[in-house]
């Protein structure tokens, strides 16, 4: 009998490391513009996107305690430095900085709205039309050089686009660009011709 108290006990202590299982959305990038090889990781509870929005702002500057919705993040570029953020460590691992999220939840699985993290020493800003996010600006106190965005860059380093889907997600396939599909239609309109030229 005792053997099935401690199992028991094991058992609900486990639960809320269960609770705190959550759904996440990872960065899929659809150009090859700056910032190059970026990943960008957001975990939500199940809750928060059950909901269908989220209006996040945390600022990290002292002993604050992060507000529930979103338990992790991690956005990392090119090269050995990120930005790292839990809600079970409390915060940020630098222990400085701020998240500002203004996110919906699409039922099909992609996040749309605008993100903007700093943690002191690297940022990120991007917006979405619709579900594709586009950076508007990314910058670090770390050289971001394999990123294309060196210190000396006279622009900001921004451009990349994306979509932020959740895992499992299917991605919209590619649809080829006008130009594309007017060549095709022109050779198909060729090949008819000719055909129809050695067949009299």
């Amino acid at each position: 009998m005792k053997i099935l108290s401690y199992l028991a006990a094991a058992a609900l202590s486990l639960l809320p490391l269960c609770s705190q299982a959550g759904v996440i959305y990872q960065w899929q990038a659809t150009n090859d513009e700056t910032p190059y090889g970026i990943t960008l990781e957001l975990e939500f509870d199940e809750a928060t996107v059950q909901a269908g929005t989220l209006n996040y702002y945390f600022e990290h500057f002292n002993d604050d305690l992060p507000l529930p919705g979103l338990l992790n993040l991690r956005y990392t570029f090119p090269g050995p430095y990120g930005v790292q953020w839990s809600l079970q460590d409390g915060g940020f691992e630098s222990q400085l900085g701020y998240i500002d999220l203004q996110l919906s939840f699409g039922a099909d699985g992609f996040l749309s709205g605008s993100i903007y993290l700093n943690d002191s020493e690297s940022h990120l800003y991007m917006e979405s039309v619709g579900r594709t996010f586009t950076i508007v600006d990314a910058n670090s106190d770390y050289e971001m050089i394999e990123a294309g965005c060196p210190w000396h860059r006279p622009e900001p380093c921004a451009g990349a686009t994306g979509y932020l889907a959740r895992e499992g997600a299917e991605l919209p396939a590619e649809v080829p660009e006008p130009a594309t599909l007017a060549l095709f239609g022109a050779g198909l309109l060729a090949a008819a011709r000719l055909r129809r030229k050695t067949v009299r």
